[in-house]
């Protein structure tokens, strides 16, 4: 187990940008004075959300930029198509962590999505957070004060995570009540899919040991054919996924009994039964 602290900064630069969505911009000057801090520290708060691609910086003031697509998410799991813009993103991640309460315990994928959960994650308390990547354990460590566990497993080629009969048989025997996955798409048999088959062998365990499996897809598009089945729609409690749903692909999540259970600018929610 790692124990892991908390960052007031973060939780500032949330508060920040969620008043610079709602206003559309800010003055440097006013949130110094609302969140009592140096203009200096202000600055810097600005800096790191611009970096992110959720603001843009103008002399004096920031003004949020809900459609930016300034730099592209690394792959998942071997995926080479392009992602959403990284607010769309950091809507989705948020969306997911919304669903957390108090007292979970997560699983956590390894993947773009599942890590931008962390920082909205930071106010949670009582947490215990289960991951298969080293890759989310600094973030875990900045912004969560919770209990946080590694599974085992094998380092392979071209696969982003811990895998293999080591970490299935560690699944086994967590209790796990919340997973979120991100997924590359679904297939024609309404099979959510991953790139990689051992990472698929192991994330079918984790959704069949799950009390409640929440999927999500970033990309533009399902999949056809392609990549490894995990599971069947029908295994999700909640599907998150982006508006650009064509016919064939609506017609699965309906096969799935998923009702639509919210729309949004950039993506849809889908509840399951």
């Amino acid at each position: 187990m790692v124990r892991s602290t908390g960052n007031s900064s973060l939780k500032r630069r949330l508060q920040i940008l969620d008043v610079i969505r709602q206003q559309n911009e800010a003055k440097v000057e006013a949130l110094s004075q609302q969140f009592a801090v140096s203009t200096v520290t202000i600055r810097g708060d600005l800096n790191y959300l611009e970096e992110q691609g959720f603001i843009v910086r103008s002399f004096g003031s920031a003004k949020y930029n809900p459609n930016s697509s300034s730099s592209q998410s690394y792959p998942v799991n071997g995926a080479v198509e392009p992602s959403l813009s990284k607010a769309d993103e950091a809507n989705i991640a948020k969306l997911a962590a919304n669903m957390v309460q108090s007292g979970d315990t997560l699983f956590l994928g390894a993947s773009e999505l599942t890590h931008k959960m962390v920082p909205f994650l930071a106010h949670q308390q009582s947490l215990s957070l289960i991951v298969n990547t080293f890759e989310i354990v600094p973030s875990i460590k900045q912004f969560i004060n919770c209990d946080l566990q590694i599974l085992g497993g094998a380092v392979i080629e071209d696969c982003p995570a811990l895998v293999g009969p080591i970490a299935e048989q560690a699944v086994r025997l967590q209790l796990m009540n919340k997973c979120f996955i991100e997924f590359m798409g679904v297939n024609d048999e309404g099979f959510l899919t991953l790139k990689n088959a051992a990472m698929a062998r192991l994330y079918k365990d984790i959704v069949s040991h799950g009390e409640i499996n929440v999927g999500l897809i970033s990309r533009l598009d399902f999949a056809e054919s392609e990549g490894f089945a995990v599971c069947k729609l029908a295994e999700l409690n909640t599907l998150i996924v982006s508006c650009d749903i064509g016919e064939q692909e609506q017609a699965l999540i309906d096969q799935a009994n998923m009702a639509e259970a919210g729309t949004h600018d950039s993506y849809k929610v889908f509840s399951g039964s």
